[in-house]
């Protein structure tokens, strides 16, 4: 009787023996698991913030660009007097016939200039190395800066609705594209007085607002043909790189470090050609 009790006692505490092993080895792969979970989800949380930042650039830029006109959209890629005006290396300029209410304004068949927009990449960081090359060429992509803000600014049209009068201020701005954007210190540009050839002195653009489309940019690349306009973002999944690389140094283009970026790229269809 006593050696079964004995006996019995025995198996309970190999019993529990077993169950603690078995108990351990469970909690261990539910770590992993958990720790596997976790992983995925920032990832896909990360996926999630750049494909919500994709969609706003497209919508936003969608709205605008469609209204118009091919022959005066004006790119960082474009030479003026031989040389590349580069304000963070990309910008866009391009016209609406619309007033700050959405309403479009025209004579007859055609549409009058009312306002200009200038897309933009600006460094958060004003002591950013790369983001301070002002001449750069333009099919040289940005590699260690992802904190670029994507910026449209708005500016009035005053000048007269003469066509020819149109594309000479609309070119004179673009070669001037550093009077009209905003400096590092935030501070905005003053209206400046031109003299367009062949017109006089005239006030041509006056500052409106200004709108972050977007936050986390590395790159915009742009891309211009006849009535079409292909945009090209890239944008960091900063969490997952902080981790993995010294950020800010290391080239988000190599192999190594590109699976890091989330690109997206869309095209977009002027309507307007008058």
């Amino acid at each position: 009787m006593k050696n079964n009790i004995l006996y019995k006692k025995g198996i309970t505490l190999f019993e529990t023996l077993i169950s603690t092993i078995v108990f351990g080895i469970i909690m261990i792969l539910m770590f992993q698991m958990s720790s596997s979970f976790f992983k995925l989800f920032s990832a896909n949380e990360s996926e999630q913030a750049a494909n919500s930042n994709f969609i706003k650039i497209y919508k936003q830029m969608h709205k605008e660009f469609i209204i118009t006109d091919s022959r005066y959209i004006y790119t960082y890629n474009r030479k003026f007097d031989n040389t590349y005006h580069n304000i963070a290396n990309r910008w866009i300029v391009f016209p609406v016939p619309t007033d700050d209410q959405g309403h479009l304004k025209g004579e007859g068949n055609s549409f009058n200039w009312k306002r200009i927009f200038i897309y933009y990449l600006s460094c958060t960081n004003s002591s950013c190395t790369e983001c301070k090359k002002y001449f750069q060429k333009p099919n040289e992509k940005l590699k260690y800066c992802p904190d670029k803000n994507l910026i449209r600014l708005s500016y009035e049209y005053i000048g007269s609705n003469d066509k020819n009068f149109f594309a000479l201020a609309l070119y004179t701005l673009c070669n001037d594209i550093n009077s009209y954007t905003l400096n590092y210190d935030g501070s905005f540009p003053k209206a400046k007085e031109y003299d367009i050839s062949g017109y006089g002195k005239h006030n041509i653009f006056k500052y409106q607002s200004k709108k972050i489309i977007a936050t986390d940019i590395l790159d915009m690349i742009v891309k211009t043909s006849n009535k079409n306009i292909k945009i090209a973002i890239s944008t960091v999944k900063k969490d997952e790189a902080n981790k993995n690389m010294k950020y800010g140094k290391d080239d988000f283009t190599t192999e190594q470090f590109s699976r890091y970026v989330s690109n997206f790229e869309f095209s977009i269809n002027t309507r307007n050609n008058n």
